[in-house]
């Protein structure tokens, strides 16, 4: 797979990205989640299609780390620790097969994974191993290095008879090193993220006033409203992605 360009400076694409972590910054904060797959599309528009992942995980990595500082006595580490070594060792595996993919693989894989993750209904799944947290971190953390998105340890999570706060602490705490062994494997397999650290430093600070702009307009906005034009835009920017693996299949 060929390296992204990155961005020599902030420019159009930059400004973007940034206002998309405000934008998920806010909607988390608002709405309680859809952040992560806000960031995924706008990155989608104008990032190459081989930084989208990469750069995803840069994106949220300073809300889930905040949240597990502010949440940090509520971890619970017999599920965090364990989905962690899962987590390492999916990520060894799947950063060095994400940087050999082809990249219309990778944009078909993206949008198709957005298609499904919008549109079909919560699936809610009660594991029937009594242990199962390093194979949730694995699987989980697999599919979040190849496709950015997981979503294996929110289904199972809440049936763990955790409080609140520990949900929330504990999926922050999971999120945030598999976040740091993405990064880490990302660059060991030659991803460059220098280019991109001023996009990245200001998407931290955008983040932080999103967070603070949701939590104000949280009993404002309409839900309903929200959800309709936010399924819209997902499907439309993984439709594009489609297009442009098909497109690009078709020249090839």
């Amino acid at each position: 797979m060929e390296l992204a360009a990155g961005l020599a400076d902030i420019g159009h694409a930059g400004y973007v990205i940034v206002l998309g972590s405000f934008l998920a910054a806010l909607v988390n904060a608002a709405f309680a989640n859809g952040g992560a797959m806000v960031i995924l599309a706008v990155t989608s528009t104008v990032l190459p299609v081989s930084a989208i992942v990469p750069m995803h995980s840069t994106l949220l990595l300073g809300s889930t780390a905040s949240r597990s500082i502010v949440f940090r006595a509520s971890i619970d580490w017999r599920i965090a620790g364990p989905f962690l070594i899962g987590s390492v060792l999916a990520v060894a595996i799947a950063a060095r097969i994400y940087v050999e993919l082809p990249d219309r693989v990778v944009a078909l894989a993206i949008g198709i994974v957005m298609l499904v993750a919008i549109w079909l209904p919560s699936v809610s799944w009660r594991p029937r191993l009594r242990h199962p947290w390093v194979i949730v971190g694995f699987i989980h953390s697999f599919l979040s290095t190849l496709f950015a998105y997981g979503a294996l340890l929110h289904a199972i999570i809440l049936h763990t008879g955790l409080r609140r706060r520990q949900v929330v602490g504990t999926m922050a705490m999971a999120l945030t090193g598999m976040g740091v062994f993405k990064i880490t494997g990302y660059a060991i397999n030659g991803f460059d993220y220098r280019p991109y650290l001023p996009v990245i430093a200001m998407s931290v600070v955008a983040a932080v006033f999103g967070t603070w702009v949701g939590k104000l307009i949280i009993d404002r906005v309409s839900e309903k409203t929200f959800r309709v034009v936010f399924r819209l835009f997902v499907t439309i920017t993984a439709l594009r992605l489609v297009w442009v693996s098909l497109a690009t299949a078709g020249q090839g």
